[in-house]
């Protein structure tokens, strides 16, 4: 990509010349039209020094390229320090989230098995208990219904007006209820139930250390990038290139023509740095910018052609 040339500029001091020139020498840096390089030179010549002439579109061109290269290594650095920022990085943060969540199904898986299991076992033990006295309570459970069924019904007879043939009843009944061997036959019953009884203790205090376990499980540490970032860092500056230096020549005798000078693309770069900063903002940023630059040429201009 190319610019058209720019029109050449008028010389301040003989303002119907156009500046074509610039005197390079590290004590002079002047742009000079042709009445300028005239005087120019001839005081180099006095003073025994070498005058340093380049063309316009030369020393643009040259420190075009030095500007590019150094807005280059300064773009490098900035991508320098990025390259860390988790907040900056979707690949880091992905990488981080994947990891907490693999932790997060890990335990959850691990707390469904077990609990899973910790429910069979549980299951089991009901099933075991019903297995081993199958019928020993359900007899007995009818045997003392019917008994207290008989003798709620002879407590009612007993509280009739005519209540003789419930005393009758009653007598004779008597025998029939041997509560002794009952009783013993529930103690019985009992015994082997209760000898498969079982219950769920929860230890709250290994419950606990569980819980704070977990935190042995994972660290969040600060790690040592040193070696890493030196690596990057080695890479990155030594792939860009040299910054060139402006060459120094003699142009007297050369023809002076303005030539295209080749733009190249600026990398956009976004940081979450960048959002406090409204298009408004960089409107009047970019304004002042201008304003400010107009006013350092004016200076420049003054400085040299006092």
């Amino acid at each position: 990509m190319s610019v058209a040339p720019s029109q050449f500029e008028k010389c301040y001091k003989h303002p119907s010349n156009d500046i074509v020139l610039f005197c390079m020498s590290l004590e002079c840096r002047q742009p000079l039209c042709k009445d300028c390089c005239k005087l120019h030179v001839q005081q180099h010549n006095q003073n025994g020094t070498q005058a340093q002439l380049d063309t316009v579109d030369n020393v643009r061109q040259q420190l075009l390229n030095n500007v590019h290269e150094m807005k280059t290594k300064f773009e490098e650095e900035r991508t320098i320090l990025h390259h860390f920022n988790v907040s900056e990085s979707p690949e880091l943060l992905k990488q981080i989230q994947n990891k907490l969540q693999r932790i997060k199904q890990t335990l959850m898986t691990a707390v469904n098995e077990y609990c899973i299991q910790l429910e069979e076992q549980v299951k089991q033990k009901i099933h075991l208990q019903k297995q081993s006295h199958p019928g020993e309570r359900k007899d007995l459970h009818h045997k003392l219904n019917q008994i207290i069924i008989n003798l709620d019904q002879q407590e009612k007879m007993l509280l009739q007006p005519k209540y003789i043939r419930g005393c009758l009843m009653v007598m004779s009944d008597e025998q029939n209820h041997d509560f002794e061997q009952l009783t013993l036959e529930v103690d019985d019953a009992l015994k082997i139930y209760l000898s498969n009884a079982f219950d769920v203790y929860v230890h709250d205090d290994k419950l606990q250390k569980i819980i704070q376990t977990f935190t042995e499980y994972v660290d969040i540490y600060q790690v040592n990038l040193t070696e890493e970032l030196e690596h990057l860092s080695k890479k990155i500056r030594d792939n860009s290139q040299l910054v060139p230096q402006i060459p120094k020549k003699n142009i007297q005798n050369q023809k002076i023509a303005q030539q295209p000078i080749p733009i190249k693309e600026t990398k956009q770069y976004h940081s979450i740095y960048d959002e406090k900063f409204s298009s408004n903002n960089f409107a009047s940023q970019s304004q002042f910018k201008r304003s400010y630059g107009d006013k350092k040429q004016d200076q420049y201009y003054q400085k040299i052609y006092q």
